[in-house]
């Protein structure tokens, strides 16, 4: 199991790391069920890894606003194995994990004791 915490009652976040070919970066991400990829990261951070741009795509953002935005891959230790990731770059300064990630996975948020853990089935 994978466990985080709900900062200030309001925002689940995680700790993840991710490798590139070059390097390991270890960080806090944003849990945000209103993305659908699986990793979303700020430029400055896809810099210290040295990403590879794969392709780009259209991202619609919650206030409406659609832009393109450059897609990368990486590798991301989750649930103690690498699995490759698309890491989607954005202007956005908190990097997060969206929906597509948590496939096959259960989550659970306890806002009372402000816990996040997310499993997967045995």
């Amino acid at each position: 199991m994978m466990q985080g915490i709900i900062e200030n009652g309001r925002h689940p976040r995680l700790r993840v790391m991710l490798a590139s070919p070059t390097t390991t970066i270890d960080f806090k991400a944003l849990f945000d069920s209103g993305f659908d990829g699986e990793v979303a990261l700020p430029y400055f951070v896809a810099d210290q890894l040295r990403l590879e741009i794969v392709r780009f795509a259209e991202v619609t953002y919650a206030n409406g606003q659609k832009i393109e935005e450059i897609v990368c891959e990486g590798e991301i230790f989750w649930h103690e194995e690498r699995r490759p990731v698309e890491i989607v770059l954005s202007e956005d300064d908190q990097p997060a994990i969206g929906t597509s990630l948590l496939q096959g996975c259960w989550v659970m948020m306890d806002f009372i004791y402000n816990t996040f853990n997310i499993d997967r089935p045995t």
